[in-house]
């Protein structure tokens, strides 16, 4: 085997490695630390952030690291690369666990600096320093072609987790073999790096830089390495956070649109010919305007969420495509190299940014997603142009310039009419944990005023004002549900003592009688304060001699410090989108919980969902730790929605008033073959609904 290929062989190995650790880590690490911060989708785009600033670090690291001599790149090198061992295992501590009171963004941040910081920025460093060493090892070689390699080791990596890894280990078993292969890692960059010093000296390596240092690059070209990757970014990372929102904050759904992210750059830096311009920038403008309005679609034409995914990841797809495709047409000649990837994760690092910390602070929805279909369409439709123009035949360019112009203005209106137009509601805001607004209305046939509670798209909560109705419980709490039944069973008790985890409009304070107390646990501050000044639920109870008490923060990680509350009954209804949290669904949470409960209490798990079923794993706990459940399901009726709830008790004359009922067909009772879902082990791709 000759040098060159040894040394093309040694450096593709250790691209594919860096890479797939790289990747790897990231779904790891933000689904180990989840549960700590109440299962909003803020975990992973602040957890992008953190990676997305530590790979322009690296970048950074690595472009001033080539402008040393050889002998002290190879020092400096050695030196961080056993300082990354050295925090190895990367397993978080336990001593990270949030208060409740500190800024949850800042706290991910530092946890993540702490645990994953130097091993991470060593990686991140990995992909422009390899590409360098290539260009020494192999004069006149494609180093461009190992940052596609290293594209398919990041895909591999995302893949591999939820299908593979996920199921299979649980968390911790995953950090450790991920500092395993650390190990292995480590070694190969000791190769690389004194194999880099050995082969060629400092006057050969200066001599090669001079010679490829001829092709110029303009400003305007620095510019679009910072700006095509941004919008890329903007756009996975929009998309992320808006199927997160209505669906679920799961590992799953968080690889897909970063997988489709990493296959755009694997197309576009292989090799020039596989990005075709029109071709790619006439489909991309389709999807994008499809993503844009299929919610302005009638309701008997609505997608089903597979319909509402496909969607909006062939947009994303497709419009990270022409940026990264863009991006390669403008790249440089490799002596320049390390300074392209730098600013182009500077443009990353930017998109991140924009998403995690200025989005949350100047809107009060999740308008970055309209904005980035809108900027992504108008820079497809650049393309498009251009390509048009290129055209020789005069007539023929007139005419597809003139159709493409015809198309593209009315489609620009139609996407800012859907994207941002707001509909107008009483307040909205928007924070870590998402977004909120209250609307009014009211009943034309009544006269009654109406309040809802909205957490993105779905309603947490509504009451009617009317004086008549407005101490009844509606929407998911009424007094024929499951949560009904249960605490009216306790209605004679005079202190009877209920917990509710996450308030909502706090409706199911309309049971809360005299010498009754209600314990609220709340993560979101933003939900109190609409529920205390806009919902009178609790101040109506109050007024009926009841007794409130109020908890902000994770409700799990409270009722972990606290005494045993004795609680007759515990609602879990602690939702994020349309979704559980699910470090409030597993074995651990639920031995918590018995810890609170009075004999005979029951604990009422508010279930109801469009895509997870989650029943089967509830009834999988119950009878892990030896208490029993039935499972109450309720149509839509008046004021009332759909429920599902399932009851965990022990209390038997309960369980037999109360036997599983439902409208549609007989609940299902069969537990689920999958593990019981631990802290440690559980994965909401298994319980999707597949329809």
């Amino acid at each position: 085997m000759t040098s060159k290929l040894r040394a093309s062989l040694q450096l593709s190995i250790l691209s594919l490695l860096s890479a797939f650790l790289l990747f790897q880590v990231q779904p790891l690490i933000s689904k180990f630390i989840l549960p700590w911060f109440g299962g909003s989708p803020g975990v992973w785009t602040t957890c992008m952030l953190f990676f997305q600033v530590v790979l322009f670090a690296g970048y950074a690291y690595a472009h001033g690291l080539t402008r040393l001599p050889i002998r002290w790149q190879a020092i400096i090198h050695s030196t961080l690369i056993v300082g990354a061992l050295i925090c190895l295992p990367i397993s978080p501590s336990e001593s990270w666990k949030p208060t409740g009171e500190e800024d949850p963004a800042t706290r991910i941040l530092l946890l993540l600096l702490a645990t994953v910081g130097l091993p991470y920025f060593v990686l991140s460093s990995t992909s422009p320093l390899v590409q360098v060493w290539f260009s020494r090892a192999v004069p006149g070689g494609r180093p461009w072609r190992l940052y596609a390699l290293s594209n398919i080791g990041s895909l591999a990596a995302l893949l591999s987790y939820p299908f593979l890894i996920e199921p299979r280990l649980d968390v911790t078993g995953q950090t450790w073999i991920w500092s395993g292969a650390f190990l292995v890692f480590v070694m190969l960059s000791f190769l690389g790096v004194w194999s880099d010093r050995v082969e060629k000296s400092e006057s050969n390596s200066g001599e090669q830089e001079n010679r490829i240092d001829s092709n110029p690059t303009r400003r305007w070209h620095r510019l679009l390495w910072v700006a095509l990757p941004a919008v890329a970014s903007l756009l996975l990372l929009a998309a992320t956070n808006h199927v997160c929102q209505d669906v679920a904050v799961i590992p799953f759904l968080w690889v897909v649109p970063l997988s489709l992210y990493l296959v755009t750059f694997i197309i576009c830096f292989e090799h020039e010919r596989w990005y075709v311009p029109a071709l790619w920038a006439v489909l991309a403008m389709g999807l994008i305007f499809a993503a844009a309005g299929y919610h302005a679609l009638p309701t008997g034409h609505k997608l089903k969420y597979t319909g509402e995914l496909a969607v909006c990841f062939s947009a994303t797809f497709l419009g990270c495509l022409v940026c990264h495709g863009e991006l390669v047409r403008f790249k440089p000649s490799s002596s320049k190299l390390t300074e392209f990837y730098l600013l182009m994760s500077a443009g990353g690092a930017l998109g991140g940014l924009f998403v995690s910390v200025i989005a949350p602070q100047i809107f009060t929805t999740y308008l970055e997603w309209p904005m980035a279909l809108l900027i992504t369409f108008l820079i497809a439709g650049v393309v498009m142009m251009r390509s048009i123009f290129a055209i020789q035949k005069r007539w023929l360019k007139l005419a597809l310039g003139f159709v493409i112009g015809v198309l593209t203005v009315p489609a620009v209106f139609l996407m800012k009419g859907w994207g941002f137009t707001v509909t107008e509601r009483l307040e909205r805001v928007r924070n870590f944990y998402g977004t909120l607004s209250i609307e009014q209305e009211w009943d034309t046939e009544t006269g009654e005023e109406y309040l809802q509670l909205y957490h993105g798209g779905i309603v947490h909560g509504r009451q009617n004002l009317g004086e008549a109705n407005r101490q009844e419980p509606v929407s998911y709490y009424g007094r024929h549900t499951g949560i009904g039944r249960a605490i009216e069973s306790f209605k004679a008790s005079p202190d009877a003592r209920i917990g509710v985890v996450g308030m909502g409009a706090a409706t199911v304070a309309c049971y809360g009688l005299k010498g009754h107390t209600m314990r609220f646990y709340e993560i979101n501050p933003e939900i109190v304060r609409f529920a205390k000044n806009r919902f009178t639920y609790l101040s109506d109870m109050e007024k009926r001699g009841g007794k409130m008490e109020i908890v902000v923060g994770d409700a799990r990680l409270a009722l972990d410090r606290e005494p045993p509350q004795n609680f007759d009954v515990l609602l879990l209804d602690a939702f994020s989108g349309d979704s559980v949290p699910v470090h409030l669904l597993t074995r651990e949470a639920f031995v918590i919980y018995q810890r609170h409960m009075k004999p005979g209490g029951i604990i009422a798990v508010h279930v109801t969902n469009r895509y997870l079923s989650l029943a089967p794993i509830i009834r999988q706990i119950a009878a892990d730790i030896g208490m029993k459940t039935t499972r109450i399901e309720t149509d839509t009726e008046g004021d009332h929605d759909i429920t599902d709830y399932v009851l965990v008790t022990n209390n038997q004359p309960f369980l037999d008033a109360n036997p599983n009922e439902s409208p549609w067909e007989e609940p299902e009772l069969e537990l689920p073959n999958s593990p019981i879902w631990t802290d440690r082990r559980h994965n909401l791709f298994e319980i999707l609904e597949k329809n």
